[in-house]
């Protein structure tokens, strides 16, 4: 399979629904009185703070700080306090700081190219990851090892551990006794006693130091071996997002060989939540010196001005009279007493060998999905996953499984098609290829929503789409990468395009592989022919989903 990888279709997330109506409660004289009491207070602790910030003047100026979602609360406190002390600039301006939630593996990435401020907001001043492995990630490669050029900050640490039920680490004397080894561990896993459910280095802490401390030497540094081990035991398939994923499959099928790669508080706030019968139990394998070292960090980048470093740099130390005073507190990264030790578990050497090792071997695949919105999508009905739909609605559904059921190394982008789709010519770009992080995929989805409510007139213009879309990810070649197309159609026939489905077929072999997914009634016969030319193939879309499990290599 291209996809290689065990799939489970997610319902869509509909969010909370929040109650509508209701009887009119009378309110009590003495909740009155309470009320009015704490309005009073509130306006004299106002005022208060009002006089506290009477050294600064004009609008407050913010300067922008991604902190990982599991510490940004106790960041954003903190920049509550030091904001009420009056902090000002030397202009004597009224400063603050302005928190914002990104996660350390999607600040890494976005560091390394283009920062994407529609989604994750301003070039951040400041970085608070909840590892300092991200930190030494980025120290390790020239393009970005000047951003992280500053002396950090450690506010506190997680521990790397193995969430592993109950009754299995009974079973294996991992609970009372001596902890295993991760040679032992890894043992386990390869013999069949175990299943290690690994979190993706590349989009989680718990991956990431999970994956670093497998792979150790024991002394600090790294082994080609252990790292050897560490992906046969792990596979160079699928890997979950993130340890939350693992963990919601564990609460929906327990499985009593499973053992989870995650952090301590991680388990703790699982079994707390989902009461199971085998509840989970924290292993730390003897040997893992790396640790979540959440810290924090003013950046050098370019972007970083005098001014704003400055800013930010009054604000760490803030946070430092905090930390050194025992009063920075955070429940899920408790006090380290040697913040030296803590920051000289990960060094960018190591980081840097042990990632490039990981990552040989492993393939990453972008896709590029061609949605047919032409009028044909719109007349035809099809039978898709239990329900009746048009064949258009069919083939965004079918396009939405398959984006929840790949690998979150993936990338995807999608194109819509159609007569007038795009300005001068019949497709338009809908999402850039994008890497499916969980802001990843919830971007293709909503996106893949928005493109159901399109539908032009006239033929399927999918010969030219083609064409067109083979040149894009021709350009998008990299070592290492493997591109794909997917076209989701249920036409037959193209009378929009110049050419036939043979001259395409023509100036697409030897360019990137396409798959044709037909839906309805459709002929196969070009489809098959535009696929098998690239060395794809053409599917009949399944009635019950599952797109991804019908594509093979």
């Amino acid at each position: 399979m291209v996809f290689g990888t065990t799939h489970k279709v997610r319902s869509h997330r509909l969010g909370r629904r929040r109650k509508k109506g209701g009887n009119r409660m009378v309110v009590a004289p003495w909740i009155v009185i309470t009320l009015v009491c704490v309005l009073v207070a509130a306006g004299l602790t106002w005022g208060f703070v009002a006089l506290m910030r009477s050294g600064c003047s004009g609008p407050m100026y913010r300067v922008a700080i991604a902190a990982a979602p599991s510490i940004a609360g106790s960041i954003a406190d903190a920049a509550h306090e030091w904001e009420a002390t009056g902090p000002e600039a030397s202009t004597g301006q009224c400063i603050g700081a302005e928190i914002r939630e990104v996660s350390a593996a999607d600040a890494s990435s976005e560091f390394s190219g283009n920062w994407d401020e529609k989604t994750f907001g301003p070039r951040p001043i400041a970085w608070v990851p909840d590892s300092q492995a991200w930190v030494s990630k980025l120290a390790a490669s020239e393009t970005t090892a000047a951003f992280v050029a500053g002396e950090p900050l450690v506010l506190g640490q997680a521990s790397s551990v193995l969430a592993v039920p109950n009754s299995k680490a009974t079973e294996l004397g991992w609970v009372g006794g001596e902890p295993p080894t991760w040679a032992d561990v890894l043992t386990q896993a390869q013999n069949g006693t175990i299943t290690l459910a690994a979190a993706n280095p590349r989009t989680s802490t718990e991956g990431l130091v999970a994956m670093l401390n497998a792979a150790g030497d024991g002394s600090g540094g790294f082994s080609a071996d252990a790292m050897t081990a560490w992906k046969g035991a792990t596979g160079t398939g699928s890997l979950a997002a993130n340890a939350d994923d693992s963990l919601d499959a564990y609460a929906e099928a327990p499985d009593p060989t499973r053992a989870i790669t995650a952090l301590d508080y991680q388990v703790e706030d699982f079994n707390a939540e989902n009461a199971p019968p085998d509840p989970l139990v924290p292993v730390i394998p003897d040997g893992s010196g790396v640790g979540a070292v959440a810290t924090y960090l003013v950046l050098s980048g370019g972007w970083v001005s005098e001014s704003d470093a400055a800013i930010a740099e009054q604000f760490g130390d803030f946070l430092k009279g905090k930390v050194d005073a025992g009063e920075f507190e955070d429940p899920e990264f408790p006090a380290v007493d040697d913040p030296e030790a803590a920051l000289a578990q990960t060094t960018p050497e190591t980081v840097g060998e042990a990632v490039e090792a990981w990552q040989v071997g492993r393939e990453t695949l972008r896709v590029l999905f061609l949605v047919d919105r032409s009028s044909s999508t719109d007349t035809e009905s099809v039978s898709y996953g239990g329900q009746d739909l048009t064949a258009g609605d069919a083939a965004v559904q079918a396009a939405i499984a398959t984006v929840r059921d790949m690998e979150s190394t993936y990338q995807v982008g999608v194109w819509e098609y159609g007569v007038g789709a795009g300005e001068e010519q019949p497709y338009r770009e809908v999402t850039g290829l994008t890497e499916l992080t969980d802001d990843g995929r919830d971007t293709l989805e909503t996106d893949l929503y928005a493109v159901s409510e399109n539908s032009y007139e006239g033929g399927s213009p999918l010969y030219d789409t083609l064409i067109a879309a083979s040149a894009f990810m021709d350009g998008q070649a990299a070592d290492g990468a493997v591109s794909v197309i997917v076209v989701f159609t249920n036409a037959s026939k193209d009378e929009v395009s110049e050419g036939t489905a043979d001259d395409t077929a023509a100036q697409l072999a030897a360019s990137t592989k396409v798959y044709t997914v037909g839906f309805g009634e459709t002929d196969p016969a070009n489809l098959t022919t535009l696929a098998t030319a690239t060395g794809g193939s053409f599917v009949q879309a399944p009635a019950e989903g599952g797109v991804l499990d019908a594509i093979g290599s």
